[in-house]
């Protein structure tokens, strides 16, 4: 069911309230923004002590995407709905991370396309300005009511065309699934949540990182990977990217799926599947452990 307009407008101030109460600088561009955070939270950390996936591109969002306007910030009839994202964390993040760590967070925009923006966040060491993780993330103008792609119109063209005026355009990696007979796949069984839906009444992007980090730590336990066995929070994720093909909502009963890439056993791929169609795609590289052996 179709959100009211008088509370889609209500909800999109509320957002904005909460990202105007950080403090963001515009870039000397003007294509950008960026910000000061003092340290990540205790539950960032996973059991064994790293940094996990899910915090980090909830970190990433501190950026407060609703400083660059957004299709959709003033008409309830139009949202932005999350198309895919690719990470590369470095072992930097994973060695200096911790709860009084100054960062800085960087957002511009990459490039744009018919229907859609490419954003590129940087996530820095303040004090050095070392880069220690990077997020693109593609997002989609979609009408509400037909949750279809809508053209970017004349005058939101060239407005990303003016920041993107003087500055580098970037091309997010691509990914595109490799085949497999799912028959010899993992797979677990998951019901969605409630709490795990987002202001659309979908399930929130990050969630599926989630969904696929419960398949691996499932699939490692059980011996099912050649190289990852046992309690996957040891390993940590090098890369990842996703793309996201549908929605889902709360009460529906989801299979996710994984194996190991035949070539390189420190990379797994994901689906998540709702009433037999497929609705999210992902592949996690990890860092293989010798690399961890001196941290």
């Amino acid at each position: 069911m179709a959100e009211h307009p008088g509370r889609a407008l209500e909800r999109n101030e509320r957002w904005k309230a909460i990202s105007s109460s950080l403090p963001i600088t515009q870039n000397e561009n003007g294509n950008g923004y960026f910000t000061i955070l003092h340290g990540f939270r205790y539950d960032d950390f996973n059991r064994k002590g790293w940094m996990n996936l899910t915090s980090l591109s909830r970190t990433f969002d501190s950026t407060a995407i609703y400083r660059l306007p957004i299709f959709g910030d003033s008409n309830p009839s139009l949202g932005h709905f999350v198309a895919g994202m690719s990470y590369q964390i470095t072992k930097e993040l994973y060695k200096m991370a911790n709860l009084n760590i100054k960062i800085a967070l960087r957002l511009r925009l990459a490039n744009f396309g018919k229907s859609s923006i490419v954003l590129y966040h940087i996530l820095e060491d303040a004090s050095s300005g070392k880069i220690l993780a990077s997020m693109f993330r593609t997002l989609v103008k979609v009408s509400m009511d037909t949750r279809r792609p809508e053209p970017l119109v004349p005058e939101e063209r060239r407005h990303y065309e003016v920041l993107l005026s003087g500055s580098e355009e970037l091309a997010a990696p691509r990914f595109r699934l490799p085949s497999v007979d799912r028959a010899e796949c993992f797979s677990c069984e998951l019901v969605v949540r409630n709490i795990e839906l987002d202001s659309y009444h979908h399930v929130n992007y990050s969630m599926y990182l989630e969904y696929s980090a419960e398949c691996a730590a499932q699939a490692a336990a059980s011996g099912y990977y050649s190289k990852l066995k046992g309690d996957i929070c040891a390993f940590c994720v090098k890369k990842a990217s996703t793309s996201h093909l549908r929605e889902a909502r709360a009460g529906e009963k989801l299979t996710v799926i994984t194996w190991e890439e035949p070539a390189d056993p420190f990379v797994l791929y994901f689906i998540v599947v709702n009433k037999d169609t497929d609705i999210f795609h992902a592949m996690f590289e990890y860092y293989q452990p010798v690399e961890f052996s001196n941290l």
